[in-house]
């Protein structure tokens, strides 16, 4: 990680129905009111829920606009990712709470089972099924998604950003299997993942059909996916780094413990200084395992090889 960056804290999620919401996160994937941050005040209307390893924050939609179905080549955050070793338990708490479905989990050979589902308001959450290495079956957050219009750009800014390495996928086409899961027709489209500390930041170029600079996420106050939160243990150093890597920070910040920036596609991205703020027990640390997505890999790796 980047010398002042110790992970996503948490992801912004701006909804219409608060209440419906943290229901369904806490029926379909055990998110609960992170406790110990209830001193931070990210503004009325907010509500910081975590699982074991992040956070997300709900805050009310400020604008009339209802929530819109946004396809997920759409520019912008299009979703967060859980993993667990109980798909189908997961799938089915989802379906429970009003939760609608792209496919049925799909296998792309890769040892996992993915689908994309989408709350009531139409937020997509992708459920990735994983191989069970321990018993407990709750779900993580594995990775924050960004669709781009220009991956390689994006590709530098948050590998500098973070002192990471991105690793590229090739290009993928002509895969029924991609075309379901997406909910696209003829799919085209290069991906990179960056290591986020607690988590990954998966960036995605649709190519066929083409992702645009044009969107309608970054829209303030309206509904959908908002933010990506980082922890920091430098507010000013990282402030200047964001700056120096071609990032935007805005002006009139809200607190000395909290910058909002831009990455150079224009979405948000937040920087918190826990410690400035007098609030290291709402850190990723004081979390029940914020590194739990390095376990899996490590329990995954020592897995027997079968023929």
């Amino acid at each position: 990680m980047g010398s002042y960056f110790s992970g996503i804290h948490h992801v912004g999620l701006t909804v219409a129905d608060s209440v419906q919401a943290q229901a369904f996160l806490s029926l379909s994937a055990q998110f609960a009111p992170w406790s110990a941050a209830g001193q931070i005040d990210f503004g009325a209307d907010s509500i910081l829920l975590c699982n074991v390893n992040g956070g997300l924050l709900l805050q009310s939609a400020t604008t009339t606009h209802a929530p819109v179905r946004r396809p997920v080549c759409e520019a912008g955050i299009t979703h967060v990712c859980l993993q667990t070793p109980g798909i189908d338990s997961v799938h089915s708490a989802m379906f429970a709470g009003g939760g609608s479905f792209h496919c049925d989990p799909i296998d792309l050979g890769t040892g996992y089972l993915y689908c994309y589902a989408r709350d009531r308001e139409f937020n997509v959450i992708e459920i990735e099924g994983v191989a069970a290495v321990w018993q407990d079956a709750s779900p993580w957050l594995a990775h924050v998604n960004i669709a781009t219009a220009n991956l390689d750009r994006l590709i530098d800014f948050y590998a500098a950003l973070l002192g990471q390495t991105g690793v590229r996928s090739p290009r993928l086409r002509a895969d029924p299997r991609l075309d379901a899961i997406a909910d696209l027709s003829n799919v085209q489209l290069r991906m990179a993942w960056l290591q986020a500390g607690n988590m990954q930041i998966e960036l995605m170029q649709y190519l066929e059909p083409a992702t645009t600079q044009v969107t309608g996420r970054r829209v303030a106050g309206q509904p959908g996916y908002s933010h990506i939160a980082f922890e920091v243990t430098d507010l000013s150093r990282a402030v200047a780094h964001v700056r120096a890597l071609g990032g935007r920070v805005n002006e009139g910040q809200p607190d000395a413990w909290r910058a909002l920036c831009q990455d150079p596609d224009g979405n948000a991205i937040w920087l918190l200084d826990l410690a400035g703020a007098g609030q290291q027990c709402a850190s990723l640390q004081a979390l029940r395992e914020p590194f739990i997505n390095q376990r899996f890999q490590s329990a995954r790796a020592a897995l027997p090889i079968t023929q």
